[in-house]
């Protein structure tokens, strides 16, 4: 064994192991059996330097200051016959911008019989699904109902000339519109609308009796979201969704829901409630008129509501054959609510059943004079924020799941300018703010949607609708619509998530709780900010106190891990070694500098601390606060007598140091590759500090000594014998690390017969020498399985040895090594068999006995690990 690393074959000592807690597959397990090999290979260099030019170019795309200069190249997409068209020479700029941002210049000349066949069937799926949805959500709006198949046409025919998703259903949605009726309700001044103010019926909203007006704030909302979407996609914004976490944002939407379903109540009870986003304002309400309920409305209602339930829980799930009742459910209730309502008139006449009345046919009709009142703009921005976060996060959220399930990808950038456009254009036409459809976008995707074209197929399908069939929807009762959203959105109700919360982690429920009793008590918008600031300030807290693990050393190797991860650490005399974990910057580099001195100083009577090591890994960038603070850190330590050791810097942290001269300031010299190497170099350096004290106190009292001229460079560090064992640095076997320090060949053996002692068995082993000489030390590594547990009965323990046997077998190694240094023989050779005497006295032979048959296992994969070791040595 000349140099390196010496790994045994594994076929050597007997079947390989998996060492995942997952079992291998039948196929790799015979692969494994029949010793087969693999090798690391790199790409050649040509493919290295395009893979990471591509690599370049993406990380300059998401600096938002660079984004405009990468506009124009071309990206890979998942469509042969895009590559084909990118691969033409000297395509001008401006088309392969084209080609970017209008992806029917994609998608639309892959279309075949198949696809179309596919997106046809899809779109109108989707289409008799979003007519009465649309209506319902308009109504949650606070606007006509012909406004919801508006906002379903316009956008979503918009949103597949640009947007990447196939599956994608744009339109509108119960969260969005319920967070414009929140958001807009009482804007309107007494200039606007005279005849709410005028009136004491606290039931009438402004929406209700000045709906013209409404619908004019309500388009400028519209225009405002789309403005804000498509100049944060140029800015490459769409990472601010990110801060809303999901405890938060999955409170806030099951509050949302709850007053969603609770605004449709009205509709069940037969009378006017007033509209309120205060939960508890609704609920009195409605407890105080309940005698005036509508009992014909109400059993209507719940039977219609039972129907849909049952429907979408139960049937479809239970007999696939009729998963399209799924999506058609909404329209067929409506469908028998009109014919109901036909035939037996008296349900309205008599019993004051309501229903929608006319609906204007048509086209819808252009808005540019909404848009054009520049002075509303401040009433409708906080409602647009709020709808232009929510929205593209719940359309980002659809897209990305369903891109992951079709194995293709989305750009979140240039879907959030898609969405921008169409909500921007849809403005333009009559329309309310929208978004991507969770249930929509769900059965567009189960009904085999394959491109965007199923998208303007739906909105093809509004277009008719509202052309020729408007008259028909006149005697739909409102109980229908209500039953439809009720059905809709129980499922937003995310209880499920608070109970997992509660098990995985108690703030992210406490977050959830927050949110979603804020959403309640709070109202709509305010719920939503409370959600916003929940976040803000957990991701301030969270990067204003980084995380500091402290190291220390896995005896008999170099490996230096988190105290927490390893339980068989040791620490460094005199050097404290600790691992900064995020970039430091003017928020939290305080709190670093004042955690390090704490730990230090927690450590003065125990380990009094003459080196501090940080491991800067983690640490990606510093700001001028963060070079401040560290030097003030370092020339405070040195006051103390005490020096910073710096390893692991990236290039970027590195880059910034030196401009500052802090390496200058510090000294090249405390800066390392590894942990390990700024160790020695301190343990090097605590001796020459040591040696000139000693020298200066013996000069003291006379004695004359030379002067000690060495460096710490020109000291060399001996190796000591050193044993670890370690249930943490393997998922599924305990490593024992030996360090001998000199070669010790008659030893082996007595080792390999100890690790096999305690009822374990030796399934992987590596050795390192120490040197090239014939008598340097080596490294020993050996992963052992317990099969113990197996054979008593305990196999869901795992594979990993107990404590006990742990302590014992540390307790043997020890005295193996011992009786080694004391110039103990071992009454067997090297080459001796398993059943000889061994090194260890009585005194250490004791051990934990296994069954015997586990013993015999044992024995016989360790015997084979011997023969291996034989050769190994005789190599050498």
């Amino acid at each position: 064994m000349a140099g390196g690393m010496h790994s045994a074959a594994v076929g050597s000592i007997g079947p390989l192991t998996p060492y995942a807690e997952t079992p291998l597959s039948e196929v790799t397990k015979e692969v494994a059996e029949v010793g087969h090999t693999i090798e690391v290979v790199t790409l050649n260099e040509e493919d290295c330097q395009e893979a990471a030019q591509k690599l370049k170019e993406r990380q300059n795309r998401n600096r938002p200051m660079n984004a405009s200069k990468f506009q124009c190249r071309t990206k890979d997409d998942e469509h042969e016959h895009r590559a084909k068209i990118l691969a033409k020479k000297e395509m001008h700029p401006l088309k392969k911008l084209a080609f970017n941002r209008i992806s029917i210049l994609t998608w639309g000349p892959a279309l075949n019989r198949k696809t179309v066949q596919a997106d046809l069937i899809a779109g109108l799926t989707v289409g008799v699904m979003v007519i009465p949805q649309g209506m319902s959500y308009a109504a949650i709006a606070g606007l006509p109902y012909i406004y919801g198949l508006y906002a379903a046409c316009i956008p979503a025919a918009v949103y597949c000339l640009l947007g990447q998703s196939r599956q994608l259903a744009v339109g509108p949605v119960a969260m969005v519109s319920l967070l414009v009726q929140a958001g807009l309700e009482g804007t309107l001044t007494e200039e606007e609308c005279p005849a709410y103010f005028a009136s004491k019926d606290e039931s009438k909203t402004q929406a209700a009796m000045c709906p013209d007006e409404y619908v004019k704030l309500a388009i400028l909302t519209a225009c405002v979201v789309g403005i804000m979407q498509i100049v944060g996609s140029v800015l490459n914004a769409g990472f601010l969704v990110s801060f809303l976490g999901h405890p938060v944002t999955s409170g806030f939407t099951s509050g949302a829901a709850i007053i969603i379903g609770l605004s449709q109540l009205k509709y069940f009870l037969g009378y006017d409630i007033p509209k309120s986003q205060y939960v508890h304002e609704t609920i009195g309400n409605i407890i105080m008129n309940l005698g005036k309920t509508n009992v014909a409305a109400l059993l209507l209602g719940l039977l219609w509501l039972t129907c849909l339930v049952v429907n979408k829980e139960y049937v479809v799930k239970k007999w696939k054959k009729l998963s399209l009742l799924g999506a058609l459910g909404p329209l067929i209730s409506c469908v028998i609510g009109i014919l109901l309502l036909k035939v037996i008139p008296a349900l309205h006449d008599d019993l004051g059943v309501s229903y929608i009345g006319d609906i204007p046919s048509g086209l819808m009709p252009l808005t540019f004079d909404s848009l054009g009142n520049l002075g509303k703009i401040s009433r409708v921005l906080p409602t647009a924020l709020s709808c232009c976060l929510i929205g593209y996060m719940e359309s980002i959220a659809i897209g990305k799941n369903l891109a992951g399930r079709n194995q293709y990808e989305i750009d979140a950038g240039q879907e959030m300018l898609a969405l921008g456009v169409a909500v921007f254009v849809g403005s333009l036409f009559s329309c309310y703010p929208v978004t991507g459809s969770f249930s929509r976008s769900a059965v567009n995707n189960s009904t085999g949607a394959q491109s965007q074209l199923s998208g303007l197929v739906t909105a093809q399908l509004l277009f008719c609708t509202m052309l020729f069939l408007t008259p028909l929807f006149y005697t739909l009762p409102k109980f229908t619509l209500a039953a439809v959203v009720l059905s809709s959105v129980y499922s937003l109700i995310a209880y499920k998530d608070a109970k997992e919360l509660y098990k995985v982690k108690k703030s992210d429920f406490m977050l959830w709780v927050v949110a979603f009793i804020g959403t309640l008590v709070l109202g709509v918008i305010v719920g939503i900010s409370v959600a916003i600031g929940l976040s803000l300030v957990i991701v301030i807290y969270q990067s204003a106190r980084p995380q500091i693990s402290i190291l220390w050393r896995i005896p008999g190797t170099t490996i230096y891990r988190n105290m927490k991860q390893e339980g068989s650490g040791a620490f460094i005399p005199n050097v404290f070694i600790c691992r900064i974990g995020s970039s430091m910057y003017f928020a939290n580099a305080s709190y670093v500098k004042d955690m390090i001195l704490t730990y230090v100083s927690d450590l003065e009577e125990i380990n009094k601390i003459k080196y501090v090591v940080l491991e800067m890994t983690p640490v990606v960038t510093i700001d001028s606060t963060a070079v401040h603070m560290i030097e003030d850190m370092v020339a405070d330590f040195r006051s103390r007598d005490m020096e910073i050791a710096f390893c692991m810097v990236g290039n970027r942290v590195d880059k910034t140091m030196r401009r500052a001269k802090l390496n200058q300031l510090i000294g090249e010299q405390w800066f390392f590759p590894t942990v390990h190497d700024a160790v020695l170099y301190c343990l090097k350096h605590r001796h020459v500090q040591m040696q000139r004290t000693s020298a200066i106190s013996e000069e003291k009292n006379g004695k004359i000594i030379g002067n000690v001229t060495f460096t710490p460079e020109e000291i060399k560090v001996g190796t000591s014998n050193e044993i670890g064992i370690s249930n943490d640095m393997h998922n599924s076997y305990t490593v024992v690390n030996i360090t001998l320090a000199k070669e010790a060949a008659l030893i082996l053996n007595d080792i390999v017969a100890v690790l096999g002692s305690n009822g374990s068995q030796i399934v992987r082993y590596e050795m390192e020498p120490l040197g090239q000489e014939e008598s340097a030390g080596q490294k020993h590594a050996y992963f052992l399985r317990n099969i113990r547990n197996k054979k008593e009965g305990h196999a869901d323990e795992g594979c990993k040895l107990t404590e006990p046997q742990i302590a014992s077998l540390k307790d043997e190694l020890d005295g193996v090594i011992a009786n080694a240094l004391r110039g103990g023989v071992s009454q067997r050779s090297f080459f001796g068999g398993m059943s000889s005497g061994r090194l260890l006295p009585k005194s250490l032979s004791g051990r934990v006995g296994p069954e015997e048959e586990a013993k015999d296992v044992a024995t016989e994969g360790n015997n084979k690990l011997m023969q291996s070791l034989a050769c190994t040595w005789c190599s050498k």
